[in-house]
């Protein structure tokens, strides 16, 4: 369904012996820093069958070089993933994000990371 060659390497893809399936889970929030971003994702177990549990990832994307993202107010409504789909360009690596009511972002990077965060 989605082009996730780019996060098949990460160590949370190779806990559950292939990339997790974002579609239907929840953008959390959205943390910029100078050259990273992190999207804090809810994945849901119902499409994840070797998580026990909804698990939350952060999808660290580094060295990013453009951003674009519109969206509704995040504090009252949840952004429902509908897709999520990297694709390699020359410029790096691209990530295409829709919600479920059609909002749309996209970052280019160049490096990505998935980690599973630990509940304390």
């Amino acid at each position: 369904m989605y082009q996730l060659d780019a996060t098949k390497s990460t160590k949370l893809a190779k806990k559950l012996g292939g990339p997790p399936v974002f579609h239907d889970g929840f953008l959390r929030r959205i943390i910029l820093e100078r050259e990273r971003a992190v999207l804090e994702i809810e994945i849901l177990s119902d499409v994840n069958p070797r998580l026990e549990k909804d698990t939350v990832v952060n999808l660290i994307l580094r060295e990013v070089g453009a951003f674009a993202f519109e969206a509704r107010d995040f504090s009252k409504e949840r952004f429902v993933i509908h897709d999520l789909d990297f694709r390699r360009e020359d410029e790096g690596i691209r990530l295409f994000l829709e919600s479920a009511r059609g909002e749309k972002g996209e970052i280019t990077f160049q490096s990505i990371e998935l980690k599973e965060v630990e509940r304390t």
